[in-house]
């Protein structure tokens, strides 16, 4: 009689943990965005991840600068610059930005490469997107 209960009630179980809904959240997806995506128009998710890449040039000051960054709609995780190549004087650069989707809405990221001595004004490149976030 002991054996069979137990076998009900491993079998109960094992159909629990089968029907219930995983334990686990779902990973956020992470959607890249590099120069080439200029002037699109792209789209996310709540909790999903926008990463954007943009090439910069080591060594000559040169360094892209955030206009405008999604605020309250995207939270910034990160800023990084990662080298690319061998690290010298005039060695690409890779400048990353990590947000996470907060809320859902419409919005603009811009970012500018310039000298910061010098001013946005003096900006030699631009990138920017709309994003809309469901």
């Amino acid at each position: 009689m002991g054996k069979i209960i137990l076998k009900r009630l491993a079998w109960l179980v094992l159909t629990g943990l089968i029907l219930s809904p995983s334990p686990l959240p779902a990973a956020d997806a992470t959607l890249t965005v590099t120069k080439e995506q200029a002037g699109r128009e792209i789209s996310l998710k709540v909790r999903d991840i926008l990463q954007i890449e943009l090439p910069a040039t080591g060594g000559t000051g040169y360094s892209w600068f955030a206009q405008a960054t999604g605020a309250p709609f995207l939270k910034l995780i990160s800023e990084t610059a990662q080298q690319v190549g061998e690290p010298r004087p005039g060695s690409p650069v890779m400048q990353v930005w990590r947000f996470q989707a907060e809320q859902p809405g419409t919005c603009v990221i811009s970012l500018a490469y310039y000298r910061p001595w010098e001013g946005v004004e003096k900006a030699v490149d631009h990138f920017r997107f709309k994003l809309h976030i469901e």
